[in-house]
């Protein structure tokens, strides 16, 4: 009865850990910057908001991008864009929030993640500190599925962070100089 007993118990004990993981990736992963911009709201929103199927001018992940239509949301200039991304390639994105008035831009990547992504969007606010200064929110929410969802769920939240560190410095740098951050440059040289 014990030989029977003890692979029993182990069995249980790997599907209720097979459970506690499947649990824990259902948790999306999100990751948030903030930072300090030095110009008026209006010269930030200018890029974020009028401009936003331009992001290939200032962002060095993003090798083209441009509007896949002319429709409008809010005043937004489009409300779809693809991107040709470093590393992943070609993405859909589609506006699911605008306001010129909350300077808030949200967008979801519809199409062109690897398939263990289950759903990504990005959401960018803008905030007017006064004195020519704008406070620059942005959180990415991301959630993965399957076994290589679970397995690759720590370097996913490992290395979107680094990229949203950096796509953040470059939003700042392009909109406070008026050209490309150095590691744009180096990336169009490439």
């Amino acid at each position: 009865m014990k030989k029977i007993l003890s692979p029993l118990i182990i069995a249980i004990a790997i599907l209720f850990n097979g459970f506690a993981l499947y649990a824990k990736d259902k948790a999306p992963i999100i990751i948030k910057q903030e930072l300090i911009i030095k110009v008026p709201i209006q010269k930030a929103w200018q890029v974020l908001g009028p401009e936003f199927a331009d992001a290939y001018k200032w962002a060095s992940s993003i090798k083209h991008s441009e509007a896949r239509n002319h429709e409008t949301i809010n005043g937004s200039t489009c409300t779809e864009r693809g991107c040709n991304v470093s590393g992943i390639g070609n993405i859909k994105e589609k506006i699911l929030q605008y306001s010129e008035t909350e300077h808030i831009l949200s967008y979801q990547v519809y199409e062109g993640m690897p398939k263990m992504v289950k759903y990504a969007a990005n959401t960018w606010k803008l905030t007017d500190l006064e004195n020519g200064t704008t406070k620059l929110e942005m959180q990415i929410e991301m959630k993965t599925g399957g076994i290589m969802g679970i397995m690759m769920k720590g370097l996913m939240r490992k290395k979107m962070t680094k990229l949203s560190k950096q796509i953040s410095e470059e939003f700042q740098y392009y909109v406070e100089n008026g050209n490309p951050h150095p590691r744009k440059i180096i990336s169009i040289n490439k």
